[in-house]
């Protein structure tokens, strides 16, 4: 049940469809969404969950380089991989996207896009701009994403990272954590960067929704106010930024 913050008295403000996070000239742009707003009251439904976070420093400076990305959703958002194939690491491995997609498409999970600058000492610039894909993973055990990013600009380059999944108590109870290893951005830093979770598939005769909620409006009301998400990003020099999203589902009859 999606944790509601406000009741219908609160339906007159404004719910932020971003937010900006500073640390000294460091800023990032956090935004995100859930589809589709309307939602059943009692009953869990298919979801997708949309977050992005954009990097910029107030002086223009080339910002720190990204270590890890934390994307907490409300412990409304239930997770279920049963019968859903699980991608292995090797299968993505120096695979370029066509590649990936034939050897693990019954994996996917997810979609995303990154921008991220090649930035060598006394050399121009070079920004690439490639696509994330998400793969159902499990990594020592536990439940995982395997995200695999490919650009063939300056030169093909593809690469794998691992967003870990553990689940919590509180407000957000599933949390997603990637990790970028320093040998994945030692000479640039990432600008931009994307994810959409989505994914449906029969197992057993059933139908299953990687994410599903239901949106608990207080009741006798048809809208809900509540914590969305929190997502936040760390960087190389020891700074955090993070940011609570805020949404608003609507009950469907």
């Amino acid at each position: 049940m999606l944790a509601l913050v406000a009741a219908m008295g609160a339906l007159g403000a404004t719910v932020a469809q971003a937010e900006l996070t500073e640390r000294g000239d460091l800023f990032v742009r956090f935004d995100g969404d859930l589809n589709p707003e309307a939602l059943p009251r009692h009953a869990r439904a298919p979801i997708s969950v949309y977050v992005s976070g954009t990097v910029k420093t107030l002086s223009g400076k080339r910002p720190p380089a990204m270590r890890q990305i934390t994307i907490a959703i409300n412990r409304g958002g239930t997770l279920d991989t049963r019968g859903l194939p699980v991608c292995r690491r090797q299968q993505l491995e120096a695979k370029d996207r066509r590649q990936a997609l034939s050897a693990c498409g019954s994996a996917l999970v997810g979609r995303g896009r990154y921008v991220a600058a090649l930035a060598l000492p006394d050399q121009k610039t070079v920004w690439a701009k490639g696509r994330l894909l998400a793969f159902n993973a499990v990594v020592d055990g536990r439940r995982a994403i395997f995200a695999h990013v490919y650009d063939d600009e300056p030169v093909p380059v593809s690469r794998v990272f691992v967003f870990r999944i553990r689940h919590t108590r509180g407000t957000f109870g599933t949390v997603f954590t990637g990790h970028f290893p320093a040998s994945l951005n030692r000479h640039g830093y990432i600008r931009q960067i994307s994810l959409n979770l989505r994914r449906t598939y029969v197992y057993r005769g059933r139908r299953h929704s990687y994410l599903g909620a239901e949106c608990a409006a207080p009741a006798g009301f048809s809208v809900g106010i509540f914590p969305f998400a929190r997502v936040g990003m760390a960087f190389e020099d020891g700074r955090r930024l993070a940011s609570t999203l805020i949404r608003t589902c609507k009950v469907r009859d």
